[in-house]
């Protein structure tokens, strides 16, 4: 019999270099094949002839060949035999999930939480219960648990197979070990707890799971101050921002290397720093200090935004009232670091908001286009000068936008308000917009525009409130007086003669 399977192997494509024929009849799952061999005498514990010494039932169990792997276990192969690497077959089964094969192979008296060592790797020994959350194979984890696996995995392991679960986002697996007992609140890895793993990677289900499983919001410190919230921040997942905010997270935690003074930072601070927007303003929605400058250097977000050219986050903490104006240590302003870098859209939101550009500074006095001119930004020097006697929001009309625009109005914005006289003024700058044919219907520039005209229905809402209101009292008296008689015996409608030749004249911004 023997003889005759050689001559049938020598048929076949060839074997991989250190297969046996057994191994190589269990990697393709010829069950016949098989058989044929361990009738015929071949060692059913003989390992591959390379490096990994894994055996047929170790292929065999890889590759989930669920009957060659029971053909393999009725000739007596070793359950745990080990390859030259510690990985026996329950643990490959294990990493792909083969479930069927791992509960065979637990009924043959396989270990449960056989270890693998790899000499390689600094985070210690793993389990099959670690290999099959990190791959996250769902029913392969409860087999392992209803067959009495360490939950936490194995001591020298510096992760949880639950803490290794969330990282990868298997939330079915993070449930179903949570349900088996797996410590919600441990500090592992890099002193991260489940919940700042889950954070950090902004797994929102995840995270729900754990807060329910009596995770604390802020008991996961690490020892730089560093908080989930912190970290989801840093990352840029605002659903779990939100999340953890909703959980009662503290809003304003520092982060800061004990060994680096410089590097203290809000979640709010890093997040403007790195660009997230959506944070940005979920943080400052919740409260967050805006102007927090705690740090060595004592840059504020909106500074730290500026430089790195964040136009989104800088709207959005402008709009919020950060302090344009507030200096570093160096006497640097937003306004200063966007100047160095040539960021001019920065620097024209930064103007709309009032931003000085002259900088009193250790190595003298400068000015915004003095800066710009040195660091060879034509662009912005240019724009500086054209825009240089524009001395309130209002004068910004390609840039603030209609919203803001007539925000500003409504507030009592001076349509004729000029830095020196015959200077510009937000009047005469829509006015030369509209010369130029930009200054469509709904833009700041037509606002301002409407707004200079009389007072009238169409015009009511761009006045400032004690003006609005003086016009509805006005308007009252006017419904009062068209409910006297006619006059003179004419069909004359003193309402309109009151809204359209008395009203403009008395009601002026």
């Amino acid at each position: 019999m023997a003889t005759s399977m050689t001559n049938v192997w020598r048929e076949r494509a060839p074997m991989r270099e250190g297969d046996t024929p057994l191994i190589d009849a269990a990697r393709h799952a010829r069950l016949a094949d098989v058989e044929a061999l361990l009738s015929g005498g071949a060692d059913v514990n003989e390992p591959k002839t390379n490096d990994s010494g894994a055996t047929a039932l170790c292929i065999g169990a890889q590759e989930g060949h669920m009957e060659v792997v029971a053909a393999l276990l009725a000739a007596g192969a070793r359950v745990n035999e080990a390859g030259e690497g510690g990985v026996t077959p329950l643990l490959v089964a294990a990493i792909q999930g083969r479930t069927k094969v791992v509960s065979a192979l637990l009924a043959a008296g396989a270990e449960v939480d056989s270890p693998w060592d790899a000499s390689d790797d600094p985070l210690g020994s793993r389990t099959p219960l670690f290999m099959a959350a990190y791959g996250g194979h769902l029913d392969t984890v409860a087999t392992l648990l209803a067959a009495g696996a360490r939950v936490e995995g194995a001591e020298s392991c510096q992760v949880t197979p639950l803490y290794v679960a969330i990282q990868e986002g298997h939330g079915g697996v993070v449930a179903t070990l949570l349900a088996a007992g797996a410590h919600a609140d441990e500090a592992q890895l890099n002193e991260a707890t489940p919940l700042f793993a889950a954070s950090r990677a902004g797994h929102v289900e995840i995270l729900a799971a754990l807060l329910a499983a009596g995770a604390r919001v802020d008991g996961a410190k690490r020892s730089d101050g560093a908080t989930p919230l912190w970290a989801a921040s840093s990352s840029g997942h605002a659903g779990a921002v939100s999340a953890l905010l909703a959980a009662g997270a503290e809003v304003d935690p520092i982060m800061q290397d004990p060994e680096n003074n410089a590097t203290a930072a809000t979640p709010l601070w890093i997040a403007s720093v790195r660009g997230h927007a959506d944070v940005v303003s979920t943080l400052v929605n919740a409260g967050a200090s805006i102007d927090w400058s705690g740090r060595v250097d004592q840059v504020t977000s909106l500074m730290a935004a500026s430089q790195q050219d964040h136009v989104e986050v800088l709207t959005v903490l402008l709009e919020a009232g950060a302090t344009v104006n507030h200096t570093d240590v160096d006497a640097r302003t937003a306004m200063t670091l966007a100047c160095s870098f040539g960021h001019l859209t920065c620097i024209k939101l930064l103007s709309s908001y009032g931003a000085a550009r002259s900088f009193s500074t250790p190595y003298g006095e400068f000015t915004a286009e003095e800066m710009a001119t040195a660091n060879d930004h034509e662009d912005l020097a240019a724009w500086l000068a054209e825009s240089r006697h524009w001395s309130t929001p209002l004068h910004h009309l390609r840039i603030i936008g209609a919203a803001r625009a007539r925000e500003l109005l409504r507030d009592g914005a001076d349509l004729h308000a000029a830095a020196a006289a015959g200077g510009p003024t937000p009047l005469s700058l829509a006015q030369a917009l509209r010369a130029a044919g930009d200054a469509a219907e709904g833009s700041a520039a037509s606002l301002v525009l409407a707004a200079a005209e009389p007072w009238g229905p169409r015009t009511h809402s761009l006045f400032p409130a004690a003006v609005r209101t003086f016009a509805a009292e006005l308007l009252l008296i006017g419904h009062q007086l068209s409910r006297q008689p006619r006059f003179l015996g004419q069909e004359i409608s003193l309402v309109d003669v009151w809204t359209q030749l008395v009203m403009p004249s008395a009601v002026v911004r």
